[in-house]
């Protein structure tokens, strides 16, 4: 996905760029910033800035809904599995994401933006030397983007910066280095859903997209500082060396309050929370969290050609890794730093229905009384180690005949431990650490033709996901499998256009599935284990110039899973993004849009329709398929001055990005436009 695909579509954020992309799909859990990214039937977990692996998930603790696409030139997303180069075989996909670099001529822009819910953005973009030659160079982001949106009591602000600097040593040896940070705060932020789907008598709500049952005080900020440094040596003759490093600090605010269903109540018959038509039934249920995270990043590797057997053959060599340091804060009743008008916290610092009682739902302003908490000492400290080292070669057996071998072994270890409020470390408790795992991956490609080529590739999946835990509060075991995967890859139109065609089939155990609770002391969501699950697939794309002019972003997926008890993946998917600057005359008109089709999906409940007498209907919900169409046009007004327009969902239809958590739905965003100034220089 190139910049200039991002600029069109108005992309800004990381949910932007993967509600853009073919075969990918998300549910959100709330609007706090807790979204879940999938493809080929599994979540992402794979995400990389420039070669180096990042945390980019958008749990309670994590920082990836504050990452802010200014900052980066292009996204690459790699669907199957993919464990050689950074040691976890996730059959997902990989997101790999590049920086913005310096580069040798001076060059500026920049944009003001204007939209609909009141939203304001700006970005200043300045790439300049520090010498006459552009050995010493430079290169300066900045971006600001502040908005409301169709929620009532929402708002979100995005702050962005970017100063990154390059050197030329000599010839052969270039160093690069800079610092980066990102933040987004949710005002108006739910916790585990945003409107109820049924009221108490088992009859269902139809509220209004617009409704938003939180505290005025509910929030949640996330935010990160990265510092990076590259250095790269040409040794000649096709060979490279490439050493990277990267700190990124992590913090994450949550201060939540909402009106949902939740199971706290026993004297109410297991669950309260459910809203009365008249207004009466609602509780505030509230919860706060507090997260520091540090992640310490390396890489090293070579690659380079070999030449034998008359042929040139291509090697790679590398060793990278991670260590990562996640703070959860303690917050309790018995620690006297948790408290809401002194009401007895239901566990740790969650509020859960019915302590917090709302008078009428129908005229809640939002108003009740705040959080107070400090920090103390108490604390939980998560470490996890993820390193290895790999090699790789793409040999070329006879003309047209290439045969790809590679492996990676990886050292995983994860473990955890608390202090009190005197800061007494308890000692570390963990999953233990896992020594030599292999993950192997073989593959052959034919070119059967010039710009035709045929492929096939086996390799194991190996996934880590300490950051999920079951119901006794332990991480649950790595993902293991094996992914198998074949198709076609050609290039048309005098290679202006590139397609493909794969079939895919993983077979995994130990895979996460939701269960549709929370822990009760940590807030987060509780998974379970499940084996025998298989997903096997067809991706269909398509990217380039069909005409001279005319872009294309195409892509079909279909998918059958086998395994879960539910189906929160569509069988079909389709993306497309298009443009066409026209020629002649209107030259500098280009009119584009895009649209994201895909059929229905089924979701578990908690705990389900009530039906009286404390029973309710736990069957998984149907949640209907939907088409979204987008448009834009740019105009080229002066050499360096565009105008532009974007109108997303523009048949303003109603969906639901996810539904059934705490008997909750979250909906999509209705119709939206802006207007959009860019110079540049």
């Amino acid at each position: 996905m190139t910049r200039q695909i991002m600029d069109d579509q108005q992309i800004n954020s990381l949910d932007d760029i993967l509600n853009t992309t073919p075969g990918v799909t998300s549910y959100a859990n709330d609007n706090a910033g807790r979204t879940t990214y999938r493809a080929r039937g599994f979540n992402i977990t794979n995400y990389k800035i420039d070669g180096m692996q990042i945390d980019a998930s958008t749990s309670f603790g994590g920082v990836g809904s504050s990452m802010n696409m200014d900052l980066y030139d292009n996204a690459q997303i790699v669907r199957g599995a993919n464990g050689l180069l950074g040691g976890t075989g996730d059959p997902s996909a990989t997101i790999y994401l590049q920086r913005k670099a310096p580069q040798k001529e001076f060059s500026a822009n920049g944009l003001l933006r204007l939209g609909n819910w009141n939203e304001h953005r700006v970005m200043a973009d300045v790439n300049t030397p520090l010498n006459h030659s552009g050995t010493i160079r430079s290169r300066y982001v900045f971006t600001w983007d502040d908005t409301d949106t169709f929620r009532v009591r929402e708002h979100v602000n995005r702050v962005g910066a970017l100063a990154s600097f390059a050197a030329d040593l000599s010839s052969r040896d270039t160093v690069n280095f800079g610092f980066q940070y990102e933040r987004t705060r949710n005002d108006g932020a739910s916790w585990g859903t945003n409107v109820p789907i049924w009221y108490a008598d088992g009859t269902r709500t139809h509220l209004p997209r617009g409704t938003n049952p939180v505290a005025d005080w509910s929030q949640a900020t996330r935010g990160q500082y990265t510092a990076f440094i590259n250095y790269d040596h040409d040794f000649s003759a096709g060979w490279h060396l490439k050493v990277g490093y990267m700190r990124t600090q992590g913090s994450s605010y949550n201060d939540l309050g909402v009106a949902k269903i939740n199971n706290a109540a026993k004297n109410v018959g297991g669950y309260a929370g459910f809203w009365n038509q008249d207004g009466t039934g609602a509780y505030l249920n509230a919860l706060h969290a507090e997260y520091a995270d540090a992640r310490d990043n390396a890489d090293v590797h070579i690659s380079g050609p070999l030449h034998a057997f008359g042929r040139e053959h291509q090697l790679v060599f590398g060793f990278n890794g991670y260590n990562d340091v996640l703070t959860q804060y303690t917050f309790s009743k018995a620690l006297g730093n948790c408290d809401i008008a002194g009401v007895t916290p239901y566990n740790a610092c969650q509020y859960r229905a019915a302590g917090l009682p709302i008078d009428n739902w129908q005229t809640w302003d939002g108003s009740y009384p705040h959080f107070a908490t400090h920090r103390t000492h108490a604390r939980e400290v998560d470490v996890t180690r993820n390193y290895g080292a790999y090699a790789s070669g793409r040999f070329i057996l006879v003309k047209g005949l290439s045969l790809i071998l590679g492996g990676r072994i990886s050292t995983y270890e994860a473990y955890s431990g608390t202090y009190d409020t005197q800061n007494r470390y308890s000692g570390a408790t963990g999953t233990g650490r896992q020594n030599a795992v292999l993950t192997p991956y073989a593959g052959m490609v034919y070119d059967f033709t010039s710009t035709m080529s045929v492929y096939g590739s086996y390799t194991n999946i190996y996934t880590p996901q300490s950051s999920l835990r079951d119901a006794d509060n332990r991480p649950l075991d790595p993902v293991m499998g094996k992914s198998y995967e074949t198709g076609l890859k050609g290039t048309f139109f005098r290679q202006r256009l590139n397609a493909s065609l794969a079939f895919y089939l993983n077979r995994q155990s130990n895979v996460a599935e939701a269960t549709g609770e929370t822990n009760p002391t940590t807030g987060e969501s509780i998974y379970r284990s499940i084996n025998g699950v298989k997903t096997e697939g067809i991706d269909l794309d398509a990217s380039g110039e069909l005409l001279p002019g005319w872009n294309v972003f195409f892509g079909y997926s279909y998918l059958h899973e086998k395994g879960l008890s539910y189906r929160q993946d569509p069988h079909h998917l389709v993306r497309l993004t298009t443009s066409y600057t026209f020629p002649g005359m209107l030259r500098h008109l280009t009119v584009g849009g895009g649209i994201s089709g895909q059929t229905n999906t089924e979701w578990t409940s908690s705990p389900g329709r009530p039906l009286g007498n404390g029973k309710y209907d736990t069957s998984n919900l149907r949640v209907g398929g939907y088409t979204l169409i987008n448009l834009m046009a740019r105009y080229r007004a002066t050499k360096w001055l565009d105008i532009a327009g974007n109108i997303t969902n523009l048949t303003n239809k109603t969906y639901v990005r996810q539904a059934g958590f705490y008997d909750g739905m979250i909906f999509g965003e209705p119709r939206t436009f802006n207007f959009t100034i860019r110079g540049h220089y």
